[in-house]
C-alpha cells in the first residue's frame, strides 16, 4: 500500500468545532456532521481534556448543568418529554435543547419562546437501535424456530433503512439540509448489553466507534450516550478511559466532515411507499445486503422521478395512473415488483386498470406472476412478503449483476453507502464492518475510476490499487477494521 499525501480530517485541528466551521465557510451552509456525547455525572472533565465544545445535559441534574457551564461547554438540555424546567430557561451559556420526537409543533413552538433568540432544539428520532451483530439470529420458518449456524450470515442490528426513511420524510424547514434539499435527522438510542458481564462494565469502545461511524456512514446526527461506568473512569483519568476516548475523538473528528451531506447518495432501487415504515423490515434487509434505495412518496412518482432507477417496488397499491408511469419505466427496460410488506394475500386487482393485465404471464406460481412489458418486465407478489431476507435476495437476483450498484465479497458484516458528487465525477463508498475485527473486504463498485484514495480514522490516507472489469472497478481493502471511505475518480 502507498502513502498518498493527502489531507486528513483528523490533522485539521484538535478541536471538533473548529473543523466543522472551516466545512461551513468552504461550502456554505450547515455542512457538519455533529455527534453529541450525553453526559449525566454530576461533574465533567474540562472542555480541553474531552476536546469536546458542546455536551448534552439532562435538564433535572442541576449539578451537572451547573459543573458544565462553569467550566465553559456550549451546553444542551435534555428534557424529559418538551418541559424546560424554570430554572434553566434563564440560565447563562444554554445552547438549546434535546426533545424527544414525540413533542408536538405546539409544545416546540412554546420551547422556542422560552428560550433565548439563538438556542437551538434539537429533536430526537428514539426508533434506532444500537448498532451490534446479534448472534443465534432466530428465525420462524413454517411455524418452527430456526437458530442460524454459525456459518450463515450474521444478523445485524443497523440503523441505516431508518435513517434512509428519516432523511425522506423530514421537512427541510425543520431540520439541518444536505445537499440537494435532504434533511439530517437526529437519532438516539440506549445501549442494550449483550452479556451480564457488560452491564457493568458497558460497552467496549468499539461499540461506540459504530455508533459513530454509523451514523457518518449515513448521513446522520447522533446524540451518543456514554455508560456511567466509562464517565466515572474519565473523571478519575484512568489511563485506559483516555486511550479509549482518544479513539472516539478520532472518529468524531473523522466524521464531522459531512462528506455524505455534499455527494448524493447512489441508488439505483426505488420503494413507493406513503409510509415507509409500513414495510421497515423489507427496507432494513434491502439496506442490509447492500442494495441501495430511495423512498418515493406516491405523489411524487413521475416518470422523471424514475429516470436514474433500475426497479421500483411498490408498497403500496397504485392507482390507475401510478400504474401507468410504472407501465412506461418497464417499457424501456426497468423493472416494477407489486408487493405488500405483510404476509396477507392481496386482493386481486381488476385486469382493466393495470396495463399489462390483458397479457400473458411468462412465469405463474402459486405466489408470484411475472409479466414482460416491453423490454422491462413486472413481478406481482400475490401473497405478501413472508420472509424480508429472502425477498431482498430476490430483488438482488431481479437486478442482476449488471445492474448492481455495488458488490461485497468476504464481508457479511459490511454495509456500504456509495455516493456521486453533484457534479458526476467522482464516487465516495463509504463502508463499515460491524464485527469490528480487521479482515479483507473485495469490492465491486460500477463505473470505471482511477485512481482510488481510502481513509479511516485509524489509518493515513493511501492509493489502492485495483482493476476494471465489465464496467466495473474492483478493489480491495486489506484490513477494514471498523469504518472507511474510498474516494473515485471517473477515469476519462
Amino acid at each position: 500500500m502507498v502513502t498518498y499525501p493527502l489531507a486528513s480530517p483528523g490533522r485539521c485541528v484538535r478541536r471538533i468545532a473548529v473543523c466543522a466551521t472551516m466545512a461551513v465557510s468552504l461550502f456554505g451552509g450547515d455542512l457538519r456532521a455533529d455527534v453529541l456525547i450525553r453526559w449525566d455525572q454530576n461533574q465533567i472533565p474540562s472542555p480541553a481534556s474531552l476536546a469536546l465544545a458542546s455536551v448534552v445535559v439532562p435538564a433535572v441534574n442541576a449539578a451537572a448543568v451547573r459543573s458544565a457551564l462553569d467550566q465553559g461547554y456550549r451546553v444542551y438540555l435534555e428534557l424529559e418529554g418538551a418541559t424546560l424546567p424554570s430554572s434553566a430557561a434563564a440560565a447563562d451559556g444554554i445552547a438549546g435543547v434535546v426533545v424527544g420526537g414525540n413533542a408536538s409543533p405546539k409544545q416546540l413552538a412554546l420551547l422556542k419562546r422560552r428560550l433565548p433568540a439563538r438556542a437551538r432544539i434539537i429533536t430526537l428520532d428514539e426508533r434506532g437501535k444500537w448498532p451490534h451483530i446479534r448472534t443465534n439470529w432466530v428465525t420462524r420458518n413454517n411455524d418452527v424456530l430456526q437458530v442460524s449456524g454459525r456459518s450463515a450470515q450474521p444478523w445485524i442490528e443497523n440503523n441505516a433503512a431508518l435513517l434512509r426513511i428519516a432523511q425522506a420524510a423530514a421537512s427541510p424547514t425543520s431540520a439541518k439540509a444536505f445537499a440537494g434539499g435532504r434533511t439530517v435527522p437526529w437519532i438516539s438510542y440506549p445501549w442494550q448489553p449483550i452479556t451480564l458481564a457488560e452491564i457493568d462494565d458497558g460497552p467496549q469502545i468499539e461499540n461506540y466507534l459504530v455508533a459513530i461511524a454509523e451514523a457518518g456512514l449515513f448521513g446522520g446526527d447522533l446524540l451518543l450516550p456514554l455508560h456511567p461506568r466509562f464517565q466515572q473512569d474519565l473523571l478519575l483519568g484512568l489511563p485506559q478511559a483516555r486511550a479509549g476516548w482518544d479513539r472516539i475523538r478520532r472518529h468524531i473528528e473523522f466524521y464531522s466532515w459531512n462528506l455524505a451531506g455534499l455527494y448524493r447518495p447512489v441508488a439505483n432501487i426505488g420503494v413507493l411507499a406513503a409510509d415507509a415504515m409500513s414495510g421497515f423490515e423489507v427496507l432494513n434487509l434491502l439496506a442490509r445486503h447492500n442494495l441501495p434505495f430511495e423512498v418515493i412518496a406516491p405523489s411524487r412518482l413521475s416518470p422523471s422521478s424514475l429516470g436514474a432507477l433500475d426497479l421500483v417496488l411498490a408498497l403500496d397499491p397504485p392507482t390507475a395512473a401510478q400504474m401507468d408511469v410504472l407501465a412506461a419505466f418497464a417499457g424501456k427496460g426497468g423493472t416494477v415488483v407489486l408487493a405488500k410488506p405483510s404476509t396477507r394475500p392481496s386482493p386481486p386487482a381488476d385486469a382493466s386498470t393495470r396495463p399489462w393485465g390483458t397479457l400473458t404471464p411468462v412465469l405463474r406460481t402459486e405466489d408470484r406472476v411475472s409479466y414482460e412489458v416491453g423490454a422491462g418486465r413486472v413481478v406481482e407478489v400475490l401473497k405478501g412478503i413472508a420472509d424480508p431476507n429472502l425477498f431482498a435476495f430476490e430483488i438482488r437476483q431481479l437486478l442482476g449483476p449488471e445492474h448492481r450498484v455495488l458488490d461485497i465479497w468476504n464481508g457479511i458484516t459490511v454495509i456500504a453507502a456509495p455516493y456521486r458528487d453533484p457534479g458526476g465525477r467522482s464516487v465516495l463508498v463509504s463502508v463499515l464492518n460491524y464485527a469490528h475485527q480487521p479482515l479483507p473486504v473485495q469490492l465491486r463498485i460500477a463505473g470505471t475510476f482511477s485512481p482510488v484514495h481510502y481513509e479511516s480514522p485509524e489509518e493515513p490516507p493511501a492509493l489502492l490499487p485495483y482493476q476494471h472489469r465489465d464496467g466495473y472497478t474492483e478493489v480491495v481493502l486489506p484490513a477494514l477494521s471498523i469504518g472507511g471511505r474510498l474516494f473515485l475518480n471517473q477515469r476519462p
